[in-house]
């Protein structure tokens, strides 16, 4: 398995060890962004809900 070790990043950098693997990840935000993380999340769950609503409809169909 190849590494790629970037060590200039910038934002929040976690690191989770699952197993024998540890996974690294490194979070940033764009300041510039028209949308809020809040407004966002709120996105995202809002589509869910709406795929998830259309999912049980096909299956009482």
């Amino acid at each position: 398995m190849r590494e790629n070790k970037n060590k200039q990043y910038t934002g929040t950098k976690t690191i989770k060890k699952i197993g024998k693997a540890t996974y690294e990840v490194v979070v940033h935000f764009n300041e510039n962004a028209a949308e809020t993380m809040q407004d966002k999340l709120k996105r995202i769950i809002l589509k869910e809900m709406e795929r998830e609503k259309h999912q049980k409809a096909i299956k009482n169909d």
